[in-house]
């Protein structure tokens, strides 16, 4: 994967989002353009190593997210902001399976990757 990133953006990625908490920072910093950021928002216990040089001569940042820490006000203005973008098809979410309520069980077994077959995309379970 970094090695597709790095051909596909010869000139660094302006931000590189790790939502799954691999923190493969040694890899992941030299792909930042100068000034680019990392945001991490996941991996509560992990301890990964920080190529400082890397991160600071280009100027670069690492930041923390964690969403529980906004507000019922900042929740709503994002979600409204989120389906505004939806609707307009600006933003695309990726459906890879479709499950009745029934299969609620299996829909979070796919999801933690206890399932044979994985499900790629978003995992929607309808009534």
């Amino acid at each position: 994967m970094y090695a597709k990133i790095a051909e596909l953006a010869p000139d660094g990625v302006d931000v590189f989002w790790d939502n799954a908490g691999r923190h493969h920072l040694e890899q992941t910093i030299p792909l930042l353009a100068h000034g680019g950021r990392m945001i991490i928002m996941a991996g509560l216990g992990a301890t990964p190593v920080l190529p400082v040089g890397q991160l600071y001569t280009r100027n670069a940042s690492l930041r923390g997210f964690v969403i529980s820490n906004a507000t019922a006000a900042e929740l709503a203005e994002a979600a409204t902001a989120i389906n505004h973008l939806l609707a307009r098809g600006i933003l695309l979410s990726r459906i890879g399976t479709r499950l009745p309520l029934t299969e609620a069980a299996r829909s979070h077994h796919l999801q933690e990757g206890t399932e044979p077959q994985r499900s790629r995309g978003r995992t929607v379970v309808l009534p």
